[in-house]
C-alpha cells in the first residue's frame, strides 16, 4: 500500500485538479521579497510551477517516480494538490482513500495496458481545474487466484 499512496501523491503533483485554487486576499499591505501586496489584493500560488521546480523536485521533476515520496524531506508546502493550513481541502482524506480503493481494485484484478492511441504526456484542458482531453488504455482481466 506504500507504493500505491505514493502513485497516488505523484499523479497528484504532476496533474493537480485545482491548479489555481490556491489564492488569498491580503488582509494587510506587506512586502513578498521585493513584490508589494496591498490590502485586498489576491496572492496566488501557481500548483504547476511549484510542482514542477527542479530544486525542490530534483532534474527529473517531469518524469512519473513515485519512489521520490518513499523518504520525501521537503517542505511541506512543496505539494499543495489540496490546498494548505486551515483552509485545506476539507475532503482531501477520502479523496485519496477512495483514489487508492479504486485502484487497488482495479489493479488487482485488471492489467492496464498502453494502445496505439496512448499518448506519452496527457494533454490537459481547463484552468481553475483540469483534466486530461483523453486517456486511451485497454483494461486486460486477470485470472485471480483463489
Amino acid at each position: 500500500m506504500k507504493y500505491l499512496d505514493c502513485s497516488v501523491k505523484e499523479g497528484l503533483r504532476m496533474y493537480p485538479t485545482a491548479n489555481i485554487a490556491n489564492s488569498r486576499r491580503c488582509m494587510k499591505s506587506t512586502t513578498l521579497g521585493e513584490v508589494e501586496v496591498h490590502e485586498g489584493e489576491y496572492v496566488l500560488a501557481d500548483t504547476f510551477t511549484l510542482h514542477y521546480d527542479p530544486e525542490i523536485w530534483g532534474q527529473d521533476a517531469n518524469e512519473f517516480r513515485p519512489e521520490r515520496w518513499m523518504d520525501a524531506d521537503r517542505p511541506v508546502a512543496a505539494w499543495l494538490s489540496f490546498g494548505l493550513g486551515p483552509r485545506q481541502c476539507i475532503g482531501m482524506r477520502l479523496a485519496q482513500m477512495e483514489e487508492k480503493l479504486v485502484l487497488a481494485h482495479l489493479l488487482k484484478r485488471y492489467d492496464i495496458v498502453a494502445t496505439n492511441d496512448t499518448e506519452d504526456e496527457l494533454t490537459l484542458r481547463g484552468s481553475m481545474t483540469v483534466a486530461p482531453t483523453s486517456v486511451s488504455v485497454q483494461l486486460r482481466r486477470r485470472k485471480l487466484v483463489s
